[in-house]
């Protein structure tokens, strides 16, 4: 299984998400299993207290003498079961963000595979054949064996669903460096806000992807350092006054774009796009 898994975002940046362990995994499933139990005997006693079991004793009375009526009074519970459990999970990670109180508790969640949370429509069919990883129940040995051989440690849930369960916990030093970061600043709503210059205006989006390169650009090998500090600052240039074409010749093309991008961050953190903030940022005078 590969620790991490890579994301392409749809500015065609790459984002690395570390992938959760089958042993985070476990531990999640163990407290929602505790979580999903208290929940049925809560509803147990809910529908005691209101007569319901009553009425349902009395059908399994009736049906004692029945075969098909035992059968159907059986399918019925497991049926009730299984709302439960599905319900517990979809409700939980489709308006959660991905998040259960197990895996919220461990630190991990489900995205998608553009990096974002999921939603209720992926939560329900990544759930629908938890059941079928569940076998033999309650074993986990198929959904296990699964993992153990799918590259991104995905179950069949997450493959129906296109998901992968990722670590939200990071460092605060690492904060702009993961994926799971910049994820949590998409949501918080942090890095949405446009810087308008003169000669144009950059996107929350892409203030984001500029944020993730500068962090882990020290990781990078030269090549892929200089492939993706051009990839996302040549459609910018127009807007920063800058040459494509003659910029593109200069030997020091990565570290004037490397440049060129730290004065765009330090102005939107700034949070005032004009030129006299700018001015303290002592940019060349092609900027404006």
């Amino acid at each position: 299984m590969d620790e991490s898994v890579f994301i392409s975002t749809p500015d065609h940046v790459t984002l690395e998400f570390e992938l959760a362990g089958p042993g985070s995994r476990f531990s999640a499933y163990i407290i929602d299993f505790v979580f999903s139990v208290v929940l049925i005997v809560v509803i147990v006693l809910a529908l005691y207290a209101s007569g319901a079991l009553v009425t349902l004793r009395s059908l399994v009375g009736a049906a004692r003498g029945s075969s098909w009526g035992a059968s159907w009074i059986m399918a019925l519970v497991v049926l009730i079961i299984f709302l439960i459990n599905w319900g517990y999970y979809v409700l939980f990670e489709g308006l959660g963000k991905g998040s259960t109180p197990g895996k919220k508790r461990v630190g991990i969640r489900v995205i998608r595979q553009d990096g974002l949370p999921i939603g209720l429509r992926e939560a329900a069919l990544r759930n629908l054949v938890r059941a079928a990883d569940m076998l033999p129940p309650p074993s986990y040995i198929l959904g296990g064996l699964v993992m153990h051989f799918d590259p991104q440690g995905r179950r069949l849930g997450d493959m129906l669903a296109g998901t992968y369960v990722v670590v939200e916990k990071f460092d605060l030093a690492a904060q702009g460096a993961s994926g799971a970061a910049w994820a949590s600043r998409v949501e918080q709503g942090r890095s949405r806000q446009a810087l308008t210059l003169p000669r144009g205006t950059i996107s929350p989006q892409q203030i984001g992807l500029i944020e993730r390169f500068l962090a882990r650009r020290h990781e990078l090998s030269e090549e892929r350092r200089a492939q993706l500090v051009w990839q996302i600052a040549e459609p910018l240039l127009p807007m920063l006054g800058e040459d494509r074409d003659s910029l593109a010749r200069r030997h020091d093309r990565t570290e004037r774009c490397e440049w060129l991008l730290m004065q765009i961050i330090e102005l939107a953190q700034a949070k005032a796009p004009n030129i006299a903030v700018a001015e303290k940022t002592t940019p060349p005078a092609a900027l404006f």
